[in-house]
Protein backbone atom coordinates (compact mmCIF):
# COMPACT_ATOMS: atom_id res chain seq x y z
CA UNK A 1 0.00 0.00 0.00
CA UNK A 2 2.83 1.94 0.46
CA UNK A 3 4.60 1.71 -2.30
CA UNK A 4 1.61 2.81 -4.08
CA UNK A 5 1.23 5.57 -2.02
CA UNK A 6 4.82 6.73 -3.31
CA UNK A 7 4.43 5.76 -6.79
CA UNK A 8 1.53 8.33 -7.04
CA UNK A 9 3.64 10.65 -5.26
CA UNK A 10 6.09 11.02 -8.60
CA UNK A 11 4.46 13.41 -10.72
CA UNK A 12 5.74 12.36 -14.12
CA UNK A 13 4.14 8.80 -13.14
CA UNK A 14 0.77 10.08 -11.95
CA UNK A 15 0.84 12.30 -15.72
CA UNK A 16 1.83 9.18 -17.93
CA UNK A 17 -0.92 7.15 -16.10
CA UNK A 18 -3.28 10.10 -16.40
CA UNK A 19 -2.45 10.12 -20.09
CA UNK A 20 -2.72 6.17 -20.57
CA UNK A 21 -6.16 6.03 -19.34
CA UNK A 22 -7.70 9.27 -21.11
CA UNK A 23 -6.22 7.47 -24.70
CA UNK A 24 -7.67 4.44 -23.61
CA UNK A 25 -10.86 5.91 -22.96
CA UNK A 26 -11.35 8.21 -26.39
CA UNK A 27 -9.95 4.63 -28.08
CA UNK A 28 -13.05 2.65 -26.59
CA UNK A 29 -15.21 5.40 -27.24
CA UNK A 30 -13.66 5.67 -30.95
CA UNK A 31 -13.86 1.55 -31.18
CA UNK A 32 -18.16 1.90 -29.77
CA UNK A 33 -18.77 4.56 -32.01
CA UNK A 34 -17.49 2.63 -35.35
CA UNK A 35 -18.47 -0.41 -34.42
CA UNK A 36 -22.15 1.25 -33.87
CA UNK A 37 -22.10 3.92 -36.61
CA UNK A 38 -25.16 2.59 -37.82
CA UNK A 39 -26.92 3.08 -34.88
CA UNK A 40 -25.51 6.26 -33.38
CA UNK A 41 -26.27 8.11 -37.23
CA UNK A 42 -30.02 6.58 -37.01
CA UNK A 43 -30.24 7.69 -33.27
CA UNK A 44 -28.91 11.40 -34.12
CA UNK A 45 -31.47 11.65 -37.23
CA UNK A 46 -33.67 10.18 -35.15
CA UNK A 47 -33.29 13.42 -32.56
CA UNK A 48 -32.84 15.92 -35.12
CA UNK A 49 -36.00 14.90 -37.08
CA UNK A 50 -37.79 15.17 -33.58
CA UNK A 51 -36.87 18.58 -32.72
CA UNK A 52 -37.04 20.11 -36.58
CA UNK A 53 -40.40 18.70 -36.23
CA UNK A 54 -41.54 20.28 -32.87
CA UNK A 55 -39.42 23.36 -33.63
CA UNK A 56 -40.40 23.80 -37.60
CA UNK A 57 -42.26 26.78 -37.69
CA UNK A 58 -39.47 28.17 -35.87
CA UNK A 59 -36.55 27.05 -38.02
CA UNK A 60 -39.00 27.76 -41.02
CA UNK A 61 -39.01 31.27 -39.91
CA UNK A 62 -35.44 31.50 -39.31
CA UNK A 63 -35.06 30.56 -42.75
CA UNK A 64 -37.18 32.76 -44.76
CA UNK A 65 -36.34 35.68 -42.51
CA UNK A 66 -32.91 35.09 -43.49
CA UNK A 67 -33.93 34.25 -47.59
CA UNK A 68 -35.85 37.41 -47.75
CA UNK A 69 -33.99 39.99 -45.32
CA UNK A 70 -32.07 41.27 -48.25
CA UNK A 71 -34.97 42.27 -49.84
CA UNK A 72 -37.06 43.70 -47.32
CA UNK A 73 -33.94 46.18 -46.29
CA UNK A 74 -33.56 46.91 -50.00
CA UNK A 75 -37.32 47.81 -50.13
CA UNK A 76 -36.85 49.59 -46.72
CA UNK A 77 -33.73 51.84 -47.96
CA UNK A 78 -35.31 52.53 -51.49
CA UNK A 79 -38.85 52.77 -51.48
CA UNK A 80 -40.49 53.14 -47.56
CA UNK A 81 -38.36 55.58 -45.85
CA UNK A 82 -38.95 57.71 -48.51
CA UNK A 83 -42.54 58.17 -47.08
CA UNK A 84 -41.08 58.02 -43.41
CA UNK A 85 -41.06 61.75 -42.09
CA UNK A 86 -38.59 61.45 -38.95
CA UNK A 87 -36.89 64.25 -37.43
CA UNK A 88 -33.23 64.56 -37.45
CA UNK A 89 -33.04 66.59 -34.05
CA UNK A 90 -34.59 63.43 -32.47
CA UNK A 91 -33.01 60.51 -32.42
CA UNK A 92 -35.47 58.24 -30.22
CA UNK A 93 -38.77 59.04 -32.23
CA UNK A 94 -36.44 58.78 -35.31
CA UNK A 95 -34.95 55.21 -34.45
CA UNK A 96 -38.79 54.17 -33.70
CA UNK A 97 -40.02 55.71 -36.92
CA UNK A 98 -37.52 53.62 -38.59
CA UNK A 99 -38.67 50.73 -36.95
CA UNK A 100 -42.53 50.94 -38.40
CA UNK A 101 -40.98 51.30 -41.81
CA UNK A 102 -39.07 47.97 -41.52
CA UNK A 103 -41.96 46.48 -40.12
CA UNK A 104 -44.12 47.96 -43.37
CA UNK A 105 -41.29 46.97 -45.42
CA UNK A 106 -41.34 43.35 -44.47
CA UNK A 107 -45.20 43.27 -44.55
CA UNK A 108 -44.78 44.65 -48.34
CA UNK A 109 -41.92 41.81 -48.84
CA UNK A 110 -44.34 39.38 -47.47
CA UNK A 111 -47.23 40.57 -50.07
CA UNK A 112 -45.46 40.14 -52.78
CA UNK A 113 -43.89 36.97 -52.72
CA UNK A 114 -47.18 35.36 -52.04
CA UNK A 115 -48.63 37.09 -54.90
CA UNK A 116 -45.96 36.37 -57.49
CA UNK A 117 -46.19 32.79 -56.03
CA UNK A 118 -50.21 32.81 -56.11
CA UNK A 119 -49.95 34.12 -59.63
CA UNK A 120 -47.20 31.69 -60.80
CA UNK A 121 -49.35 28.75 -59.87
CA UNK A 122 -52.19 30.05 -61.35
CA UNK A 123 -50.72 30.59 -64.94
CA UNK A 124 -49.13 27.08 -64.21
CA UNK A 125 -52.56 25.80 -63.75
CA UNK A 126 -54.11 27.89 -67.23
CA UNK A 127 -51.14 26.69 -69.06
CA UNK A 128 -51.70 23.15 -68.13
CA UNK A 129 -55.55 22.72 -68.48
CA UNK A 130 -54.92 25.19 -72.19
CA UNK A 131 -52.63 22.39 -73.20
CA UNK A 132 -54.15 19.23 -72.50
CA UNK A 133 -57.74 20.64 -73.02
CA UNK A 134 -59.01 20.44 -69.56
CA UNK A 135 -62.57 22.00 -69.23
CA UNK A 136 -63.67 20.75 -65.56
CA UNK A 137 -62.11 18.53 -62.75
CA UNK A 138 -63.55 15.39 -63.62
CA UNK A 139 -62.17 15.83 -67.07
CA UNK A 140 -58.96 16.29 -65.87
CA UNK A 141 -59.21 13.08 -64.03
CA UNK A 142 -60.38 11.08 -67.13
CA UNK A 143 -57.73 12.51 -68.69
CA UNK A 144 -54.76 11.89 -66.31
CA UNK A 145 -56.24 8.34 -66.16
CA UNK A 146 -56.25 8.17 -70.12
CA UNK A 147 -52.83 9.06 -70.35
CA UNK A 148 -51.67 6.60 -68.04
CA UNK A 149 -53.42 3.65 -69.60
CA UNK A 150 -51.84 5.03 -73.00
CA UNK A 151 -47.85 5.51 -70.91
CA UNK A 152 -48.33 1.35 -70.01
CA UNK A 153 -49.64 -0.02 -73.46
CA UNK A 154 -46.31 2.15 -74.84
CA UNK A 155 -43.90 0.83 -72.44
CA UNK A 156 -45.32 -2.65 -72.20
CA UNK A 157 -44.96 -3.00 -76.02
CA UNK A 158 -40.91 -1.50 -76.20
CA UNK A 159 -40.10 -4.31 -73.75
CA UNK A 160 -42.20 -7.25 -75.22
CA UNK A 161 -40.15 -6.12 -78.54
CA UNK A 162 -37.10 -7.01 -76.32
CA UNK A 163 -35.02 -9.84 -76.84
CA UNK A 164 -35.85 -12.49 -74.58
CA UNK A 165 -33.00 -12.53 -71.46
CA UNK A 166 -32.13 -10.76 -68.60
CA UNK A 167 -32.29 -7.26 -69.64
CA UNK A 168 -35.78 -8.10 -70.70
CA UNK A 169 -36.75 -9.47 -67.09
CA UNK A 170 -34.91 -6.17 -65.26
CA UNK A 171 -36.68 -3.91 -67.41
CA UNK A 172 -40.16 -5.78 -66.68
CA UNK A 173 -39.25 -5.66 -62.73
CA UNK A 174 -38.86 -2.42 -63.11
CA UNK A 175 -41.36 -1.15 -64.75
CA UNK A 176 -43.73 -3.28 -62.91
CA UNK A 177 -42.53 -1.63 -59.89
CA UNK A 178 -42.77 1.80 -60.91
CA UNK A 179 -46.53 1.57 -62.54
CA UNK A 180 -47.59 -0.19 -58.89
CA UNK A 181 -45.54 2.45 -56.86
CA UNK A 182 -47.53 5.43 -59.24
CA UNK A 183 -50.88 3.50 -58.92
CA UNK A 184 -50.69 3.46 -55.47
CA UNK A 185 -49.69 6.97 -55.11
CA UNK A 186 -52.78 7.97 -56.87
CA UNK A 187 -54.83 5.37 -55.18
CA UNK A 188 -57.65 6.99 -52.38
CA UNK A 189 -55.99 6.42 -49.09
CA UNK A 190 -52.29 7.21 -50.81
CA UNK A 191 -53.62 10.12 -51.92
CA UNK A 192 -55.60 11.57 -48.63
CA UNK A 193 -51.94 11.21 -47.34
CA UNK A 194 -50.62 13.09 -49.84
CA UNK A 195 -52.78 15.75 -49.89
CA UNK A 196 -52.79 16.02 -45.67
CA UNK A 197 -48.86 16.77 -46.31
CA UNK A 198 -49.22 19.27 -48.53
CA UNK A 199 -51.30 20.94 -46.28
CA UNK A 200 -49.44 20.62 -43.57
CA UNK A 201 -46.02 21.61 -45.51
CA UNK A 202 -48.46 24.47 -47.01
CA UNK A 203 -49.47 25.30 -42.98
CA UNK A 204 -46.15 24.95 -42.08
CA UNK A 205 -44.46 27.85 -44.30
CA UNK A 206 -47.37 29.85 -43.46
CA UNK A 207 -46.68 30.14 -40.10
CA UNK A 208 -42.82 30.16 -41.19
CA UNK A 209 -43.87 33.42 -43.07
CA UNK A 210 -45.73 34.94 -39.71
CA UNK A 211 -42.60 34.14 -37.24
CA UNK A 212 -40.21 35.48 -40.04
CA UNK A 213 -42.04 38.78 -39.55
CA UNK A 214 -41.74 38.92 -35.78
CA UNK A 215 -38.06 37.94 -36.13
CA UNK A 216 -37.83 40.97 -38.98
CA UNK A 217 -39.81 42.98 -36.91
CA UNK A 218 -37.34 43.20 -33.99
CA UNK A 219 -34.55 42.32 -36.00
CA UNK A 220 -32.28 44.78 -33.62
CA UNK A 221 -33.15 43.37 -30.93
CA UNK A 222 -32.55 39.93 -31.52
CA UNK A 223 -28.94 40.65 -32.59
CA UNK A 224 -28.54 42.56 -29.60
CA UNK A 225 -29.62 39.73 -27.61
CA UNK A 226 -27.36 37.25 -29.77
CA UNK A 227 -24.77 39.51 -28.99
CA UNK A 228 -25.06 39.22 -25.46
CA UNK A 229 -25.55 35.62 -25.15
CA UNK A 230 -22.54 35.38 -27.43
CA UNK A 231 -20.42 37.32 -24.94
CA UNK A 232 -22.11 35.63 -21.75
CA UNK A 233 -21.01 32.10 -23.23
CA UNK A 234 -17.69 33.15 -24.50
CA UNK A 235 -14.80 34.58 -23.13
CA UNK A 236 -13.57 37.19 -25.63
CA UNK A 237 -11.01 35.52 -27.70
CA UNK A 238 -13.39 32.72 -28.08
CA UNK A 239 -16.39 35.18 -28.49
CA UNK A 240 -14.25 37.25 -31.91
CA UNK A 241 -13.55 33.73 -33.59
CA UNK A 242 -16.77 32.57 -33.07
CA UNK A 243 -18.29 35.85 -35.07
CA UNK A 244 -15.70 35.09 -37.53
CA UNK A 245 -16.75 31.77 -38.45
CA UNK A 246 -20.63 33.20 -38.58
CA UNK A 247 -19.24 36.08 -40.85
CA UNK A 248 -17.57 33.68 -43.39
CA UNK A 249 -20.80 31.18 -43.00
CA UNK A 250 -23.24 34.39 -44.09
CA UNK A 251 -20.71 35.18 -46.76
CA UNK A 252 -21.03 31.45 -48.39
CA UNK A 253 -24.46 31.10 -47.88
CA UNK A 254 -25.11 34.64 -49.50
CA UNK A 255 -23.22 33.62 -52.93
CA UNK A 256 -24.35 30.28 -53.28
CA UNK A 257 -28.35 31.36 -52.98
CA UNK A 258 -27.45 34.26 -55.33
CA UNK A 259 -25.43 32.16 -57.92
CA UNK A 260 -28.03 29.26 -57.59
CA UNK A 261 -31.09 31.66 -57.91
CA UNK A 262 -29.04 33.35 -60.74
CA UNK A 263 -28.46 29.66 -62.61
CA UNK A 264 -31.57 28.64 -61.80
CA UNK A 265 -33.77 31.18 -64.13
CA UNK A 266 -30.71 31.29 -66.43
CA UNK A 267 -31.28 27.47 -67.11
CA UNK A 268 -35.38 27.46 -66.88
CA UNK A 269 -35.13 29.88 -69.55
CA UNK A 270 -32.96 28.16 -71.94
CA UNK A 271 -35.25 25.05 -71.62
CA UNK A 272 -38.27 26.91 -72.00
CA UNK A 273 -37.06 28.14 -74.79
CA UNK A 274 -35.67 24.68 -76.24
CA UNK A 275 -38.49 22.80 -75.38
CA UNK A 276 -41.18 25.64 -77.04
CA UNK A 277 -38.54 25.40 -80.34
CA UNK A 278 -39.13 21.57 -80.47
CA UNK A 279 -42.50 22.21 -79.82
CA UNK A 280 -43.12 20.09 -76.26
CA UNK A 281 -46.28 21.22 -74.76
CA UNK A 282 -46.16 22.76 -71.23
CA UNK A 283 -42.78 24.04 -72.41
CA UNK A 284 -43.03 26.47 -70.18
CA UNK A 285 -43.68 24.58 -66.76
CA UNK A 286 -41.29 22.25 -68.06
CA UNK A 287 -38.33 24.24 -67.93
CA UNK A 288 -39.12 26.29 -64.91
CA UNK A 289 -39.33 22.86 -62.90
CA UNK A 290 -36.09 22.00 -64.80
CA UNK A 291 -34.51 25.22 -63.45
CA UNK A 292 -35.48 24.61 -59.86
CA UNK A 293 -34.49 21.21 -59.92
CA UNK A 294 -31.35 22.19 -61.31
CA UNK A 295 -30.44 23.54 -57.96
CA UNK A 296 -30.02 20.13 -56.57
CA UNK A 297 -26.16 18.84 -57.90
CA UNK A 298 -25.96 16.11 -59.76
CA UNK A 299 -29.51 14.23 -59.10
CA UNK A 300 -31.25 17.57 -60.04
CA UNK A 301 -31.39 17.57 -63.71
CA UNK A 302 -32.58 14.11 -63.64
CA UNK A 303 -34.91 14.95 -62.39
CA UNK A 304 -35.57 17.92 -64.41
CA UNK A 305 -36.05 15.64 -67.17
CA UNK A 306 -38.72 13.42 -65.52
CA UNK A 307 -41.71 16.20 -66.54
CA UNK A 308 -40.03 16.63 -69.71
CA UNK A 309 -39.95 12.79 -71.05
CA UNK A 310 -43.69 12.45 -69.87
CA UNK A 311 -44.98 15.55 -71.42
CA UNK A 312 -43.60 14.45 -74.73
CA UNK A 313 -44.29 10.50 -74.50
CA UNK A 314 -48.22 11.54 -72.92
CA UNK A 315 -48.40 13.40 -76.47
CA UNK A 316 -46.51 12.33 -79.03
CA UNK A 317 -45.00 9.08 -78.51
CA UNK A 318 -41.85 7.86 -76.33
CA UNK A 319 -39.51 9.02 -78.97
CA UNK A 320 -40.60 12.61 -78.56
CA UNK A 321 -39.89 12.34 -75.38
CA UNK A 322 -36.70 11.22 -75.60
CA UNK A 323 -35.81 14.00 -78.01
CA UNK A 324 -37.01 16.28 -74.91
CA UNK A 325 -34.88 14.71 -72.57
CA UNK A 326 -32.21 14.72 -74.98
CA UNK A 327 -32.22 18.70 -75.43
CA UNK A 328 -32.39 19.09 -71.19
CA UNK A 329 -29.31 17.14 -71.23
CA UNK A 330 -27.99 19.32 -73.82
CA UNK A 331 -29.01 22.35 -72.05
CA UNK A 332 -27.91 21.14 -68.80
CA UNK A 333 -24.10 20.09 -70.55
CA UNK A 334 -23.78 23.64 -71.56
CA UNK A 335 -24.91 25.06 -67.64
CA UNK A 336 -22.12 22.88 -66.13
CA UNK A 337 -19.47 24.10 -68.29
CA UNK A 338 -20.02 26.95 -68.99
CA UNK A 339 -22.62 29.00 -66.74
CA UNK A 340 -22.64 27.55 -63.33
CA UNK A 341 -18.60 27.81 -63.31
CA UNK A 342 -19.21 31.27 -64.15
CA UNK A 343 -22.20 32.26 -62.05
CA UNK A 344 -21.48 30.29 -58.96
CA UNK A 345 -17.84 29.57 -59.12
CA UNK A 346 -16.11 28.42 -56.30
CA UNK A 347 -18.41 30.09 -53.70
CA UNK A 348 -18.69 27.12 -51.47
CA UNK A 349 -14.77 26.12 -51.95
CA UNK A 350 -16.04 22.41 -51.91
CA UNK A 351 -14.57 19.82 -53.26
CA UNK A 352 -17.16 17.69 -56.16
CA UNK A 353 -16.39 14.39 -54.55
CA UNK A 354 -17.00 15.73 -51.03
CA UNK A 355 -20.57 17.88 -52.54
CA UNK A 356 -21.74 14.29 -54.25
CA UNK A 357 -20.96 12.35 -50.54
CA UNK A 358 -22.96 15.16 -48.91
CA UNK A 359 -25.47 15.36 -51.70
CA UNK A 360 -26.03 11.29 -51.41
CA UNK A 361 -26.46 10.92 -47.65
CA UNK A 362 -28.46 13.86 -46.90
CA UNK A 363 -30.66 12.60 -49.94
CA UNK A 364 -30.60 9.01 -48.23
CA UNK A 365 -31.85 10.64 -44.66
CA UNK A 366 -34.35 13.44 -46.08
CA UNK A 367 -35.23 13.23 -49.70
CA UNK A 368 -35.13 16.09 -52.36
CA UNK A 369 -35.65 18.46 -49.24
CA UNK A 370 -32.09 17.56 -48.01
CA UNK A 371 -30.66 17.21 -51.21
CA UNK A 372 -31.32 20.92 -51.77
CA UNK A 373 -29.81 21.90 -48.60
CA UNK A 374 -26.89 19.22 -48.54
CA UNK A 375 -24.15 21.86 -50.71
CA UNK A 376 -24.89 24.92 -48.15
CA UNK A 377 -24.80 22.71 -45.00
CA UNK A 378 -21.53 21.27 -46.17
CA UNK A 379 -20.32 24.39 -47.11
CA UNK A 380 -20.94 25.69 -43.47
CA UNK A 381 -19.24 22.37 -42.61
CA UNK A 382 -16.50 23.24 -44.57
CA UNK A 383 -15.64 27.09 -43.06
CA UNK A 384 -15.62 24.77 -39.47
CA UNK A 385 -13.05 22.80 -41.05
CA UNK A 386 -11.01 25.63 -42.69
CA UNK A 387 -10.85 27.03 -39.46
CA UNK A 388 -9.75 24.44 -37.35
CA UNK A 389 -8.15 21.76 -39.22
CA UNK A 390 -7.79 22.20 -43.63
CA UNK A 391 -10.11 22.39 -46.12
CA UNK A 392 -11.68 19.76 -48.38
Amino acid sequence: MNTIKEYFKNEKAASAILFIAINAAVLYILYFFIKNLGSVLDAVHSVVSSLFSAFSPLFTGLIIAYLISPLVSFIDIKLTRRFCFAPENDPIKRERIYKRCYLISTLITVVLIFSAAAAIICAFAVLIAGSLDIGSFSEMISVVYGYFSAVKSTVSNYISALPDGSIKETASALYTSAYSQLFKSFSGGSLLENLSQIGSTALNIGLGFIVSIYLLKDKSFFKHLWRKLLHLLLPQKQNAVFTEILHDIDGVLSMFIRGAVIDALIVALLSSLALSLYGLPLSVFVGCFAGITNIIPYFGPVLGMIPAFAAGALTEGVGFGAGAVIILFIVQQFDCNFIYPKVVGSTTGLHPLFILLSVSVMGYYGGITYMILAVPLAGIINVFIKRFFISF
